[in-house]
């Protein structure tokens, strides 16, 4: 009958048909809703979107996985693991954007935006006396996490007349980082920094790291960003250095809880973006995100090593 793969999204015409002819001796299943899905995996090969523990459970011949996004928070590596099902993800997919969005939250701080907006809002025309505006040539950018994502943001920043510094648990160099610290290093690097951003997948050992310790060792009036998973800051902690004022402000895709509470103050600080985890989202995504997984289907076919492959130790 041949290898079946199952997608278990809405995938658009234009990519199914992309599919089918460039693997037309495969046998595709597009589903179109939870119960199709449910059956026609139970004897697939292969399923390419958020395999869910019920999806894994009716599975019974899976061998491969390949998440619909980078993150592999809230999926069940283990069992994966233990059934020798390999997994891979999209991770680099989105890193151009989200990095574009890294940029548009520090340079809406630097042109002081947030108080533009508001002054617009109640039709007040607004000095520039009154603005706290600075420029980002010459400042100094702290990644914590140095993915696709804090590469792709190294560069950027880095075109930007921006001290590119970075962080990650194994410090080897990395292209366009100044210098890159180890995790023990941590305060030793947020105490140089004007802005810090965080691109940590959501893994047990990322949970909670950036805390009131970490906001304490930033430089006073710096600025904090987070586009990769809110569990990895403690929310009160980051509450707290806003208060005071050892942060200047916070531009925040991703918080935790999330979606926040309708009464959370982090809705109402004037010195806070939230932009509702939408710094993944571009037009371009499955231009790349299709080709992505080609590779890893053809990889997968030949039997080789998945160009993405989630690790279930580390969790990404």
């Amino acid at each position: 009958m041949g290898v079946k793969i199952v997608v278990g999204f809405k995938l658009e015409r234009p990519y199914q048909e992309r599919l089918r002819a460039h693997f037309p001796f495969l046998r595709w299943v597009f589903t179109r809703c939870k119960e199709e899905m449910l059956e026609e995996v139970q004897d697939a090969d292969a399923f390419f979107g958020w395999p869910t523990d019920d999806v894994i459970a009716a599975g019974s011949r899976l061998r491969w996985l390949h998440l619909l996004g980078a993150g592999a928070d809230g999926f069940n590596l283990q069992v994966a693991q233990a059934r020798g099902i390999a997994v891979s993800n999209s991770r680099g997919v989105a890193a151009s954007n989200i990095a574009e969005h890294v940029l548009a939250l520090m340079l809406s701080f630097a042109r002081d935006l947030p108080t533009l907006a508001r002054a617009q809002q109640a039709r007040r025309w607004t000095k520039s006396g009154g603005l706290r505006l600075f420029e980002l040539s010459g400042q100094t950018i702290g990644i914590i996490g140095l993915g696709a994502i804090g590469q792709a943001l190294a560069e950027k920043a880095g075109a930007l007349g921006m001290r590119v510094l970075g962080l990650r648990r194994n410090a080897q160099p990395v292209v366009g980082v100044e210098c890159v610290y180890g995790i023990e290093r941590m305060a030793e690097m947020a105490g140089q920094c004007h802005h810090i951003v965080a691109c940590l997948p959501g893994t047990p050992g990322s949970a909670g790291m950036i805390d009131a310790s970490f906001f304490d060792a930033m430089r006073q009036g710096s600025y904090f960003y987070n586009v990769g998973r809110g569990s990895t800051v403690d929310t009160q902690d980051l509450l707290d250095a806003l208060a005071d004022g050892r942060l200047s402000g916070a531009g925040l895709d991703v918080v935790d809880p999330e979606p926040l509470p309708e009464g959370h103050p982090l809705w109402d600080h004037p010195r806070v973006i939230m932009t509702s985890h939408t710094a993944g989202n571009t037009e371009n995504y499955w231009d790349r995100g299709i080709v992505l997984f080609e590779r890893n289907l053809t990889a997968f076919l030949d039997g080789k090593e998945l160009v993405t492959k989630v690790d279930p130790q580390s969790g990404y």
